[in-house]
């Protein structure tokens, strides 16, 4: 398994999965009460009239329904679906054999972009380089055009045969900006490095057609993994690992090394 030491917790995953939870021992504790009480009130319903008692099983039955309805999250659906991509690539990055060293939510400064700071959702640095892994995690079929500002995406048309035809952004020039990005942060550091890029389409119900037009790989979640391990090998220029643990970002706890 992959050296994942210097993974990091992804914020709204973590806030979302608190919220549910805390959704789910609210939920426990509402029927906990109002099954006891409804049951009494359905109970004494039935030994005046029948019809009552139906009557008051029928509204309780109602607000059982309601009270045992999960909460939600205040976390977008937007940005929750982003960290649910780069999870599932996450995942398929952790099946790197141990001598590739992963790094998640790197962010570097960029004085390119208003914020001043460009976030990379992978870094990978093994025996055949070192690469940089831009996740999207967009539903339906894509036809890469390298060229086009836009690929063309179709989707599930509902019930009917048809199906409806979007446009995803091609990712390819922000993989590249994301490469001079680190490239020019490495000179900085003093390290040398040509980083390699890579576009994941990481949702379950994705398919891609003309992929090997693109000049930079795209590549499904699937075919992520054995996409850098089959790379040339090369070698890595020295202290490499250490500058690159530099640009982790502040706060968020570690996840660990895979097991």
């Amino acid at each position: 398994m992959a050296d994942c030491r210097f993974i990091t917790e992804y914020p709204p995953l973590v806030r979302h999965r608190a919220e549910l939870k805390a959704a789910g021992r609210a939920r426990r504790t509402r029927l906990a009460i109002a099954l006891p009480l409804l049951a009494l009130l359905a109970f004494g319903a039935f030994s005046m009239s029948p019809q009552f008692g139906l009557f008051v099983a029928a509204v309780g039955a109602g607000v059982l329904f309601f009270l045992g309805m999960p909460g939600g999250s205040s976390v977008d659906a937007g940005a929750l679906a982003g960290v649910e991509g780069e999870v599932t690539a996450l995942e398929r990055l952790k099946t790197l054999p141990d001598d590739f060293l992963l790094f998640n939510r790197v962010k570097l400064p960029d004085g390119q972009l208003p914020n001043g700071w460009r976030e990379l959702d992978f870094v990978v640095a093994g025996p055949t380089g070192l690469w940089i892994v831009e996740v999207k995690n967009t539903p339906g079929h894509v036809y890469v055009q390298p060229e086009e500002r836009h690929w063309p995406l179709a989707r599930r048309g509902g019930c009917g045969n048809r199906p409806n035809w979007n446009a995803v952004e091609n990712p390819i020039p922000q993989a590249r900006a994301q490469v001079d990005s680190l490239r020019r942060w490495l000179l900085q550091h003093g390290v040398a490095a040509d980083p390699k890029p890579v576009v994941c389409l990481s949702h379950s119900e994705v398919a891609v057609d003309n992929a090997d037009a693109s000049p930079v790989p795209v590549v499904v979640r699937d075919q992520l993994a054995d996409r850098i391990r089959s790379g040339p090998d090369c070698t890595l220029p020295k202290g490499l690992f250490e500058t690159l643990a530099r640009c982790r970002p502040a706060g968020g706890p570690a996840l660990g090394r895979a097991a």
